[in-house]
């Protein structure tokens, strides 16, 4: 934390000094542009029910199962609540141009900390970047390239999850403007610590004045650990696993108006912070092999907004489990080994003056719990959870130039 904070007021710092600095070797053929900026931001929610959550609540997932204790009263069916300010962010731009040439950085953080401790500095992004002529490439971490600027207009920091998408990853992007309209994306994206879980992404998007959309393929492949008990002892072994995905969105804009539409299939899709995960389809301890398949999701959501100083913005949501080809003995993943389904709502409204922005939303989301039956899951029961949300934030932001 210490080490992030200092690079933080170094940044600022050096912005200072920067700014009152005259470059005497500048032409009038390159400019330099210092971006600092931020908000403050404070959230107040209540839930009706507890929930799959992250990062203190402000992630919402979706409402927990039924749980009975001895009395027969569900746990889960409990009113929560909770007033956080560590989506507050600061965030520095630097970018040089000269002619066709273009490059610099981006570094940017919250107060998200991690998944088990919050209120301490969290890295949001921190890339370089170079742009020549019609050629971009990306070095860093930052959003997915899935992402492509096309977002859900959710208040909260759960983006819609998980029917929509949440992910931010080290990477390597490089993107070809092959007309002025149309790009071809690549990219090599990592997730993962300890263990690199390389991603391959392909994908081609186009826009026009009121126009974005897209059409992207991504290819996964980790290590599987699996451990072997016999009466020998015990010993772990890796084995491969491979996972493809795609998605496709559509954005539209024009004066008032916004609306976007995103629909992601595939496997395992627990990256993206959609439910997701893998199962043991076979086990050989003798021979110390093992197998293992995906589980397969669909996920999708639509969303609308109209409106400036005074905007209102509409939301829903949908994910499937699929389940698998194969037949699973064990499973592992998020949340979907017994979630059949999963439906989300939103509506919300927000009012903006200068750098104020206060918003109110009312969330609504359902899950169906169910049991395997070979290789689905049939649902037996859906849960419910109403969520309010208060939102005030205010934002800073100055540009330097020369």
């Amino acid at each position: 934390m210490k080490k992030v904070f200092c690079i933080f007021l170094t940044i600022i710092l050096y912005t200072t000094i920067w700014a009152q600095t005259a470059d005497s070797t500048a032409t009038s053929k390159e400019s330099h542009a210092m971006t600092l900026y931020g908000f403050a931001r404070s959230e107040m929610f209540v839930n009706s029910r507890q929930n799959y959550q992250a990062r203190g609540g402000i992630v919402c997932l979706y409402p927990k199962p039924i749980e009975l204790d001895d009395y027969g009263y569900d746990i889960n069916n409990q009113v929560n609540a909770a007033f956080l300010a560590i989506t507050s962010r600061i965030g520095f731009k630097y970018q040089y141009s000269q002619q066709d040439l273009s490059m610099g950085a981006h570094i940017e953080g919250d107060f998200c900390g991690t998944a088990t401790y919050i209120d301490i500095i969290r890295l949001r992004h921190a890339y370089a970047f170079v742009n020549y002529k019609n050629h971009s490439f990306i070095v860093g971490q930052t959003w997915h390239p899935y992402y492509d600027g096309v977002f859900p207009n959710v208040l909260t920091l759960n983006g819609g999850t998980p029917t929509g998408l949440i992910n931010r990853s080290p990477q390597i992007r490089y993107e070809y403007n092959f007309t002025p309209n149309w790009k071809l994306t690549t990219a090599f994206v990592t997730e993962g610590i300890t263990e690199i879980r390389p991603e391959a992404v392909l994908g081609i998007s186009g826009h026009n004045q009121h126009w974005k959309g897209g059409l992207m393929a991504e290819y996964r492949y980790r290590n599987v650990e699996h451990t072997f008990n016999s009466e020998i002892g015990s010993t772990t072994r890796q084995f491969p696993l491979h996972a493809f995905n795609g998605t496709v969105y559509a954005q539209y804009q024009k004066d008032k108006w916004t609306a976007n539409a995103r629909v992601t299939g595939g496997q395992n899709l627990s990256h993206l912070l959609v439910l997701g995960g893998y199962g043991l389809v076979n086990e050989d301890t003798p021979n110390l092999q093992a197998q293992f398949a995906n589980l397969d999701q669909i996920a999708t959501y639509v969303c609308a907004s109209y409106g400036k100083k005074w905007r209102i913005n509409v939301f829903a949501g949908y994910l499937k489990t699929l389940g698998s080809d194969q037949t699973f003995t064990d499973f592992y993943g998020t949340g979907a080994n017994d979630v059949s389904d999963i439906i989300k709502a939103a509506a919300s409204v927000e009012f903006n003056y200068k750098g104020l922005n206060v918003g109110l939303e009312a969330e609504y989301s359902n899950a169906a719990y169910g049991h395997w039956e070979g290789k689905k899951i049939t649902p037996d029961y859906r849960v419910d959870n109403i969520r309010g949300v208060l939102r005030v934030t205010y934002s800073l932001s100055h540009t330097w130039n020369k």
